[in-house]
């Protein structure tokens, strides 16, 4: 009952007060590196605990998460219908929830007095316009212009559309009534108001929403965080429809965990052009990722403002679209210019913006406007960008370079900033000339007087130029003591200072810089400007502790997608389908039923054959269906045992082999 306890002499246990069995026990053959238990089982033992083991081979293994998920409306694709002016509604179009509108279809009839002012405002300024537009004066043309012009934007501000504004220019008809159209397709899900009510302008009159796609909304926990990603393919189940399976991906992942939980929401974009599946339906969802996806980095959803008004670059948006101002579409940004297209306030730094008229076609581009002269196509306004100058800055402020690199004082990797937004330097630079091996340094130019070469100008610290530098190791401090020179982690570079005591005697003194050029001190602490230690720098990727990351055995084979059993080492076609086999990537595995989990360890017993087995710890990555992904331990081909594996365990412990693996050893000392 306590295999722990073990005595030299018959007797009792001292827990229980059985009597002590006697063990003997038997030296075995086998000799496994890393072997923590070893134990010899009979033929007729191992009938009897049906002893089974299964070899260490390759597979392809994959996660399946299971959660419940939620269906939402896209809210990208829901849209409000209000009433763009003051006024009574005479008309309703769509009289209840749930009719399928188009865009641009007739919604509201809406009768409004400030409207009908507002045409007849136009109609005079246009009828002044006809009069004084043979006027010798430029004055006068241009106002009655800019009059026609602003009563025109008013309208269209109002919801009249330029088709409506071009009938009323034609017709010189006041109309009393305005159309309020449909902004995008989709169901009316929200009806807020009846015929014959007064609304006030922006007063909602209808949601309206596109369930062409739909978002389905669902938490994982936190142990299963790990495995997901973003893009990663998701299926989802209805028991209203049986059988049948929508296919979508994960758009994005909160980034913040549920305190009451212990869980992340995700949300999933799931097409849905039949309509089958309705806002507030409770869903299944299945997520399988294979097991080397679990090492990729997860992405993130950003909202990469691809999408810009040619004639005004400031209105950026992430999808296509008019432009609010002039109506005119939205430009999509080719890759390298990305970064180039910025808000008016930020043009200044990034480059001026200029316009240069390009054919649609690729075929030419000029300044003026025009037809191109090779396929007539009409010539598109676009913007160009001159790209300002650069400097590569220190994070600290101690150095500034015109080429990338690090700073020859702290060692941080230098910032690309554009020169009109370049800080204000702490430490004054000169320059020198520096031999490329490192040889020799000098002030004026010419050959190394080492090796030869030809010196490289360069722009250093002055306070650097001329006095040595010394690496300090933060972590080292000691204030009783001077610091100790760390020459590998680069985290400080300090001045070395030389000083002379009353008594005669010269010492060496350390000063101690704070990362943000704040202030400096002889002695370590906080500074008391930005309240950080001096001398701690954020860490870098190349600096710090090094850590072992152990990743499973991989090979890359070709397999089928309906066989997974057929595997090849080259491509070709399934021997029972005949379809292609797909290049798949397979782990070392062992099946979850060799593990023995102690919550600290992991234990597996290999058979060596003639009823020997050896205990051996081994280290696994995350479970992955019915398999581990073996990490170290194992070998391709050895056999590990799948059942009987607690019964051979608790046998090891009564020989003693194995006591140290649960921790609970325990001698008996008989009282003299």
């Amino acid at each position: 009952m306590h295999p722990s306890v073990k005595m030299d002499k018959p007797g009792k246990c001292p827990i229980c007060a059985m009597e002590l069995v006697p063990v003997y026990e038997k030296g075995l053959d086998v000799e496994e590196e890393g072997a923590l238990a070893t134990i010899e089982l009979s033929e007729r033992a191992r009938k009897l605990a049906q002893v089974r083991t299964d070899a260490v081979g390759f597979r392809s293994l994959t996660k399946d998460i299971y959660t419940v998920g939620i269906i939402e409306y896209d809210e990208r694709l829901k849209a409000f219908v209000s009433a763009w002016i003051p006024g009574r509604i005479d008309k309703l179009f769509v009289d209840f929830t749930g009719t399928e509108v188009v865009k641009g279809e007739s919604m509201v009839w809406i009768y409004s007095p400030e409207l009908v002012s507002t045409q007849e405002e136009y109609l005079l300024a246009l009828e002044t316009y006809e009069k004084v537009k043979e006027s010798p004066f430029d004055e006068v043309i241009h106002g009655a212009k800019s009059l026609v012009d602003a009563s025109e934007r008013r309208l269209l501000w109002w919801g009249v559309t330029e088709k409506q504004i071009e009938e009323l220019t034609k017709d010189k008809k006041v109309k009393q009534h305005t159309i309020i159209y449909a902004p995008i397709s989709g169901i009316v899900i929200e009806k807020k108001a009846l015929e014959g009510q007064y609304v006030m302008q922006g007063e909602m009159i209808y949601t309206v929403a596109d369930l062409s796609n739909v978002w389905m909304m669902a938490n994982i926990y936190e142990y299963e965080m790990a495995w997901i990603k973003v893009g990663q393919e998701v299926e989802v189940t209805t028991p209203t429809y049986p059988g049948e399976a929508f296919i979508g991906r994960i758009a994005f992942i909160e980034p913040f965990l549920d305190d009451k939980t212990r869980s992340v929401k995700i949300r999933c974009d799931i097409p849905n052009q039949q309509l089958k599946l309705k806002p507030s339906m409770y869903v299944n969802a299945r997520i399988r990722i294979p097991v080397e996806e679990l090492e990729k980095e997860s992405g993130r959803y950003v909202s990469g403002l691809d999408y810009f008004c040619p004639n005004h670059p400031e209105i950026k948006s992430s999808r296509p679209g008019i432009c609010p101002e002039d109506n005119i579409p939205f430009v999509k940004n080719p890759p390298a210019q990305i970064e180039l297209v910025a808000a008016s306030s930020t043009i200044s730094p990034q480059g001026e913006i200029e316009y240069e008229y390009a054919c649609p076609m690729g075929c030419h581009s000029a300044k003026e406007p025009g037809n191109c002269p090779k396929c007539g196509m009409k010539l598109e306004k676009r913007p160009v960008y001159k790209e300002a100058g650069y400097e590569y800055i220190c994070p600290m402020k101690c150095y500034s370079s015109k080429e990338p690199g690090d700073c020859p004082v702290c060692k941080m990797k230098l910032e690309k900033v554009p020169i009109s937004k370049k800080p204000e330097m702490a430490v004054k630079t000169e320059t020198v000339y520096v031999c490329p091996m490192e040889c020799h340094t000098s002030k004026t130019s010419g050959n190394c007087p080492v090796c030869g070469m030809r010196l490289e100008k360069k722009e250093i610290p002055a306070e650097v130029s001329g006095e040595n530098l010394t690496c300090i190791c933060p972590q080292e401090w000691d204030p009783a003591t001077a610091p100790k020179a760390c020459p590998m982690c680069g985290m400080l570079l300090q001045k070395s200072v030389t000083i002379t005591l009353p008594t005669g005697e010269e010492k060496q003194k350390f000063v101690y810089m704070c990362p943000m050029a704040c202030m400096t001190s002889d002695k370590p602490g906080e500074c008391p400007d930005c309240k950080r230690q001096m001398g701690r720098w954020e860490v870098r990727e190349d600096l710090g502790i090094k850590t072992k990351k152990i990743e499973p055995k991989r090979r890359s084979v070709y397999a089928c997608p309906m066989h997974p059993e057929v595997v090849s080492d080259k491509p070709g076609n399934c021997n029972k389908c005949g379809m292609n086999l797909e290049k798949t990537t397979q782990v070392l595995a062992i099946p979850a039923t060799a593990v023995l989990d102690t919550g600290i360890r992991k234990i597996i017993y290999i058979d060596k054959g003639n009823g020997q087995y050896v205990g051996k710890e081994v280290v696994l990555g995350p479970k992955a269906g019915d398999y581990y992904p073996v990490l170290e331990g194992l070998e391709e081909g050895d056999k590990v045992v799948t059942s009987a594996n607690f019964l051979i365990d608790s046998q090891s412990q009564l020989t003693g082999g194995a006591s140290a693996l649960y921790g609970g050893a325990m001698e008996f000392k008989e009282e003299k």
